[in-house]
């Protein structure tokens, strides 16, 4: 973590997206598996925002790992459709973390296509061994502290 850099007053972002041709099924529809790579890109540029970089991940070995993806479908998106992505902090525990997911219509306000709930855990590379949930989080964020 930098400890230069501070942390946002809320532990959220949202990211707009488009669905693309490889998104896509033959009749336009978005793929099950594309709805994770756009939670991927959110919970990544959720955590370059609370600290936690690509490359500081890289370079102390210290990584998320995802243990468990909760996710309801409730509405397809279509080939050409914008969306948002929104990725939220939602708790902390010792080790693990949880993150929400909403991706919704750009143009449409209040259409939601996905939620989705991951459950998060710190381990240092290589072993695999875990690690504690990064401090600067639970002292910017203690409301989220679940146990």
């Amino acid at each position: 973590m930098d400890p230069a850099s501070p942390l946002p007053a809320q532990p959220r972002i949202v990211v707009p997206l488009e669905v693309y041709y490889f998104d896509t099924d033959a009749g336009g529809v978005v793929h099950n598996i594309a709805y994770l790579r756009m939670v991927e890109i959110a919970r990544s540029q959720l955590a370059t925002s609370l600290g936690w970089s690509l490359g500081e991940m890289n370079r102390t070995g210290h990584v998320p790992v995802v243990a468990r993806t909760e996710v309801d479908y409730l509405k397809p998106a279509r080939l050409g459709d914008a969306l948002l992505v929104s990725a939220e902090l939602s708790g902390m525990e010792k080790i693990r973390f949880f993150i929400r997911f909403e991706i919704t219509s750009a143009a449409q306000p209040g259409l939601v296509f996905v939620r989705c709930l991951q459950t998060m855990v710190t381990v240092q590379l290589p072993g695999g061994r875990p690690q504690r949930v990064p401090p600067a989080w639970s002292a910017a964020y203690p409301h989220l502290i679940t146990s």
